[in-house]
């Protein structure tokens, strides 16, 4: 049994180190603003799609990162990730027109798209029990403190000339010789071929409406993430050395509910999924009203905790969702999918509603993405009361 064996502690952080992958582009946390002086010939949402063609890429490579496990080691399809995101990330430094930079993006989602299930997938197959749902807990915390640090490093390469973020991807390359000499190897994941095989049920009617709830609520917390820098910069609360600050307080908050997520997970269980939810609600709802730095801090903090707590959280839903255990790791993949789903289509429903209302105030995207945020907390609540209240989740 995978839990049986006993790693080195060289080889848990090397296993958790997988989660940066998915923190690597808060290097540009405070890009977005330079971006729209630099390139003022193209609209908002043309250059807010550097943020979220990762998001698209992580639609479809997601998907093939599920087919990919079945015939590599998670270890070497990670080093492959590590080269394509280092290579896309710092080569952007050189190019000196939006479109080739939005190429660029293309490349690194490709990267990060692919290594986003990974980092859940890797700990999936090497543990088990209480011990998955801690490490789950761990890797957000894990990957958040190194998340903070980057967003600080950006933040300050920024301040002197915005192109000098790029060189924040060179992370990668320590990260790639870390799992490269330590993580532990794992066997692909061979697909059955049985006769019963290809009429099996693979997941269930509580599968999809998982689904549909990543797709709305994560189009929600996208808006958050996106339009950050631009209500911080735009409201003259602060520049972009002091965005960072806003983004490494986030961060480092989802570090702390990373580390108390395995404990906490196991006292609240159900209920985890309306307060991670509840929380990244609760900034958004702040964040329509604050004013000064110190408070957009405190806005990003409250994110944090809820961040922190809804990945591991919603992916262990994904998992024993699943009809039979070892399908978790393919529900975690296509929950991976709408994640991105609900990130890439962010900026297009918010506007979409936006101009559907007239609303022409500002901050009105978090205003949409509160409204809808709320109905989704209290949608969250009244599912689990009338499906069993605080009963035990099962992990697959």
């Amino acid at each position: 049994m995978a839990e049986a064996k006993q790693y080195k502690l060289i080889n848990i952080i090397a296993v958790l180190s997988v989660s940066t992958l998915l923190y690597m582009a808060q290097v540009n946390s405070a890009t977005l603003p330079y971006l729209v002086e630099e390139f003022p010939q193209y609209s908002l949402t043309t250059i807010k799609l550097f943020t979220t063609i990762p998001s698209l890429m992580m639609i479809i490579c997601s998907v093939v990162s599920s087919k990919l496990i079945q015939i590599f080691p998670i270890k070497k399809i990670v080093i492959g990730c590590c080269t394509l995101m280092c290579a896309a990330g710092f080569g952007t430094y050189f190019l000196t027109n939006l479109p080739s930079i939005l190429i660029m993006r293309v490349i690194y989602g490709m990267g990060s798209g692919t290594a986003f299930p990974l980092a859940n997938a890797i700990i999936q197959q090497l543990f088990e029990g209480d011990t998955k749902a801690k490490l789950l807990g761990y890797r957000a915390a894990f990957g958040a403190i190194f998340g903070a640090c980057v967003s600080l490093v950006g933040g300050f390469l920024t301040s002197f000339y915005w192109r000098n973020a790029f060189f924040g991807y060179l992370f990668m390359i320590p990260i790639a010789l870390l799992v490269f000499f330590f993580c532990p190897y794992n066997e692909p994941i061979k697909k059955e071929k049985t006769a019963s095989a290809a009429g099996e049920k693979k997941y269930t009617t509580k599968t999809f409406l998982v689904l549909i709830f990543a797709i709305l609520f994560n189009a929600c917390m996208m808006t958050f993430t996106v339009e950050l820098s631009l209500v911080i910069t735009g409201s003259g609360a602060g520049n972009a050395q002091q965005v960072s600050m806003v983004t490494s307080t986030n961060t480092i908050c989802a570090f702390i509910a990373g580390l108390v997520f395995g404990n906490l997970q196991r006292k609240t269980r159900r209920y985890m999924a309306v307060i991670s939810t509840g929380l990244m609600a609760l900034a958004l709802v702040l964040g329509c009203i604050v004013q000064v730095l110190p408070l957009f801090m405190l806005c990003a903090g409250i994110y944090g905790l809820g961040f922190g707590f809804f990945n591991p959280t919603y992916n262990l839903l994904a998992a024993s969702t699943a009809a039979t255990p070892k399908y978790g790791s393919h529900a975690i993949a296509i929950y991976t999918s709408c994640v991105g789903v609900g990130q890439f289509f962010s900026p297009y429903m918010v506007a979409g509603v936006k101009s559907l209302l007239g609303l022409t105030y500002a901050r009105s995207e978090w205003m949409i993405a509160e409204t809808c945020a709320d109905i989704l907390v209290v949608i969250a609540l009244a599912y689990i009361l009338m499906t069993g209240g605080n009963k035990a989740q099962q992990t697959a």
